[in-house]
């Protein structure tokens, strides 16, 4: 099987279980950080690590839930069961799930699939980005004011917080932030034109390494938060992702006005 028809498939039995899993009252443990967990998100990191192994039995994978890493391969699967958890928990319609494969830290084929809306999209490295068959492209804003962003100002056990950052481009700039608990359902809008860049302080790689390969393959960029590549099978330096024609102008913002937590 080759890589792209895997993610397709594992995407939409994923896709089936958070649909079936969907209710309120949902049921949910928390870790240690207060984030919560859901039976779905083991379910689902559980069969990723089940097929993987089927599949491509010397590569390795690195999930949000749970991990095996015992190949020690240079190609590494790293999954986010589902993202958004929290409002996945609380009932409402605001999670993926992401899938991405990395070589020696390079993101090179990745899916990002949002079941409630049947938006799935698939990218491999040459290939270009993909909704559902139709190929999508990043917008052309070359402006930074009166932009739309998605930034978390102040993420759990983040190094950077982006208060700054938001205040800057809110009062400044006059941009519209948006804040709702999925930076890969907003970075799916950045590929899709909607949205012009998502703003990451985090180190989870399974938060961006899906949307590393999809953003470029529709034409956009995406760096860590000081603008430089990084390794996406490990803990990453926050990201930015953007149509390409922000990059610059962001990172010199953010670099400008974030605040440094350890």
């Amino acid at each position: 099987m080759n890589y792209i028809d895997f993610l397709e498939t594992i995407s939409q039995r994923a896709g089936k279980i958070i649909l079936a899993n969907f209710s309120l009252g949902m049921k949910k443990e928390y870790k240690e950080d207060f984030s919560p967990v859901t039976k779905t998100d083991t379910e689902v990191n559980k069969i990723v690590i089940e097929e993987v192994h089927k599949y491509f039995p010397t590569h390795d994978i690195k999930g949000e839930e749970e991990s095996d890493m015992t190949n020690k391969s240079e190609y590494v699967w790293v999954c986010d069961p589902v993202d958004g958890t929290i409002p996945f928990s609380a009932g409402l319609q605001i999670s993926t799930f992401s899938l991405a494969l990395t070589y020696k830290g390079e993101p090179i084929a990745g899916v990002i699939f949002e079941p409630f809306s049947d938006r799935m999209i698939l990218a491999e490295k040459g290939k270009g980005a993909f909704l559902n068959g139709e190929k999508i492209k990043v917008n052309e804003k070359s402006t930074i004011d009166e932009t739309f962003i998605f930034a978390l100002e102040n993420y759990r056990n983040s190094k950077y917080n982006l208060a700054k950052f938001d205040q800057k481009m809110t009062e400044e700039m006059n941009a519209k932030i948006f804040r709702f608990c999925s930076i890969l359902f907003a970075g799916m809008m950045v590929a899709l034109g909607e949205f012009d860049a998502v703003v990451f302080p985090g180190k989870t790689p399974h938060d961006g390494a899906a949307l590393k390969i999809i953003v470029e393959e529709a034409g956009g960029k995406m760096t860590d938060i000081h603008g430089n590549e990084q390794r996406y099978d490990g803990e990453i330096q926050g990201y930015i992702a953007s149509n390409g024609k922000l990059q610059n102008d962001l990172v010199k913002i953010v670099s400008e006005n974030i605040i440094e937590r350890y």
